[in-house]
């Protein structure tokens, strides 16, 4: 096939774009929390030698000032002070194995609104991340943070400062509660929450506080410190729901139909594209792309959520993705068009219900790739784009009908 330096116009063939009836009930009488599946039959045994490792791990003589605890921990066991913040004047604290990690007089201290966390090495206690996330903004990066950071078994630790939990969904609580905690979902607006944890930790395990504001301005601090062995309970793998990706090789291929459907055949360097979200939550969503069908029921695992075929300048499908923004958080179509090559096409469709957990976040990037009714996009409507992506031809097609 010939390479094209750029392709200068998309004919689109009709697409049906069509309001649902409010009144149908989606899968499952309604939208399910976020659950996060896991083998049951697995588990993370720490054997001998990594014990003996732990023992030998050293901890300063002598607590950092404000590291201090009324107990003295046994060689295997570890230190731990972590209080939160108390209003916006006084600022979260955390230590961890005699070490000051967070207090607002360190260089370089990151503190700030939302939730303040540690997180730690689960075998050699090394502290791999020490950050703040603004929750009561949005928790888009705290929840990166959770599912794809971080190791299973590896330590966190949280402080809240002023106000954590605005922003937070419940993708975030339900990974939390994976983390060992069984308070996160009580927390309310403005309350104080401090936690000890680990990745794949029973929900129950963490050592965990939290003092509810009432009817003050501001909670009072919560404050936990102590020995802790490691590890803190049975860690559980976390699986998390995979994307449903395809790349060249690996890319299926449909029904052929000439230039798709088009009355009109396309010129050289042109190529014909065919849309279609489906008429109701029975149908299934169809992309055509230069005479074959890429998504549709049964190619490249089209359906509910937002669908997406990348196509390079030289008419070659690259890339498909389904995300079921329905019933997932969105996490993972973030990382997919973050990681957009240059000089492609974008082409998006809808099917049933895309709006539920499709983050403001999310709706940004979309914006900033070239959507301009992305923002708009609303229980169970439908959404259709076809955009270059990073070229220099100025074509955009986009279509939300409610």
């Amino acid at each position: 096939m010939l390479i094209l330096v750029a392709i200068t116009v998309i004919f689109i063939n009709t697409f049906v774009l069509t309001k649902r009836d409010p009144s149908d009930e989606l899968p499952n009488e309604g939208p399910p929390k976020i659950e996060l599946t896991h083998n049951q039959n697995q588990t993370i045994k720490y054997n001998k030698p990594n014990l003996i490792e732990r023992q030998r791990i050293q901890r300063p003589p002598i607590p950092d000032a404000g590291c201090e605890i009324d107990e003295k921990c046994s060689d295997d066991a570890i230190p731990y002070k972590i209080i939160s913040g108390d209003g916006v004047e006084k600022y979260p604290v955390i230590c961890f194995n005699n070490k000051l990690l967070v207090h607002k007089n360190l260089k370089d201290s990151k503190i700030g609104r939302g939730i303040n966390l540690v997180a730690l090495d689960n075998t050699t206690l090394n502290v791999k991340l020490i950050d703040t996330f603004d929750t009561y903004l949005e928790e888009t990066f705290f929840l990166r943070t959770l599912k794809i950071n971080l190791n299973d078994g590896d330590i966190v630790i949280l402080a809240s400062f002023d106000e954590m939990t605005y922003g937070l969904k419940e993708a975030s609580l339900s990974i939390l509660e994976r983390y060992g905690s069984q308070l996160i979902k009580i927390i309310k607006f403005r309350d104080s929450f401090v936690m000890l944890g680990q990745k794949g930790l029973a929900r129950g395990k963490a050592i965990e506080m939290h003092h509810p504001k009432g009817n003050r301005d501001f909670a009072p601090a919560a404050h936990i410190s102590g020995c802790a062995k490691f590890p803190l309970g049975q860690i559980t793998p976390l699986l998390f729901p995979s994307s449903d990706i395809n790349k060249e090789g690996k890319i299926a291929i449909g029904t052929s139909i000439k230039n798709c459907g088009l009355l009109e055949a396309c010129k050289e360097n042109e190529f014909a594209v065919h849309m279609y979200t489906g008429k109701d939550k029975n149908d299934e969503p169809k992309i055509c792309v230069d005479g074959k069908y890429v998504m549709a029921k049964g190619i490249n695992d089209a359906g509910r959520g937002i669908n997406i075929v990348v196509v390079s300048n030289g008419k070659e499908v690259i890339r498909t993705g389904h995300f079921d923004t329905w019933q997932e958080d969105s996490t993972n179509l973030e990382i997919f068009l973050e990681n957009l090559e240059e000089n492609v096409i974008l082409i998006a469709v809808t099917f049933d219900e895309a709006s539920t957990n499709l983050r403001n976040f999310t709706r940004t990037i979309l914006q900033g790739i070239g959507s301009q009714k992305i923002g708009s996009l609303a229980f169970r409507d439908s959404w259709a784009l076809i955009h270059h992506f990073k070229t220099n031809i100025d074509f955009n097609f986009e279509e939300v009908i409610i």
